[in-house]
């Protein structure tokens, strides 16, 4: 598999950005980097942050970012790589919904903001008020930066090649099944009328690829994003 686009320059020390779409093996991913990148003995120190807003972002050398935001504000940076993860919209929705008893309706909030939603926790099987296909359409076009897109499924089988772009060795955790979600078969129904579109399109992309217009095709598929009234 070919990593890097023919006449890319090596980018010494970048920062890693760790983008998705959200409950798509993001944090796992980031916090398998950030152990391994405060064991490089590099300088300045790396510092691991959150940035909403990326075009706000200082995104220093050697720094670990994770981000739900669009990739449009790294145009025009030229120390960076990214790690976009993602995974079946209706499962990161669903997942979204399985949370609220747990992390309550503030964190639930804040998850919306981050992602930019246009519309609340009520819209959330009315239409992709999370923005994900979007996300994807975005990220995986997206040829300004170097962009590796990982599907959660893969994240086991393909973390050499993971390692290779990011030119940083990570160890992961052991994989464990995620937990069956109680889920009333209405709110099932009303996921799989939204998301199933958006996932049968999904399906035909690579489970490992750099970011490119080539998907263009693929992804102006997806559709189009209804907004709440």
């Amino acid at each position: 598999m070919i990593l890097f686009k023919p006449g890319q320059r090596p980018i010494t020390n970048p920062c890693l950005i760790v983008a998705s779409n959200g409950r798509s093996g993001s944090t796992l991913m980031f916090d398998a980097l950030w152990k391994a990148q405060k064991r490089r003995r590099v300088w300045p120190k790396p510092k691991a942050t959150f940035e909403m807003d990326l075009a706000q972002a200082e995104l220093h050398q050697g720094s670990l970012v994770k981000t739900h935001d669009f990739p449009g504000g790294l145009r025009g940076r030229d120390n960076v790589k990214v790690l976009f993860c993602y995974g079946p919209t209706k499962d990161s929705a669903l997942s979204v919904y399985s949370v609220l008893g747990r992390y309550g309706r503030d964190w639930i909030n804040q998850h919306f903001a981050h992602l930019h939603a246009k519309g609340t926790f009520e819209d959330l099987f009315k239409y992709d008020v999370l923005n994900q296909a979007e996300q994807m359409r975005q990220w995986a076009t997206f040829e300004n930066v170097p962009v590796l897109c990982l599907s959660y499924d893969a994240i086991w089988r393909r973390q050499s090649e993971v390692a290779d772009f990011l030119e940083l060795n990570f160890t992961l955790p052991e994989r464990t099944e995620r937990a069956k979600k109680s889920i009333p078969d209405e709110i099932l129904d009303q996921a799989s009328a939204v998301y199933d579109p958006i996932d049968a399109v999904l399906s035909e992309l690579p489970e490992l690829f750099v970011a490119s217009t080539k998907y263009a095709d693929i992804l102006n598929r997806l559709p189009s994003q209804r907004s709440a009234a």
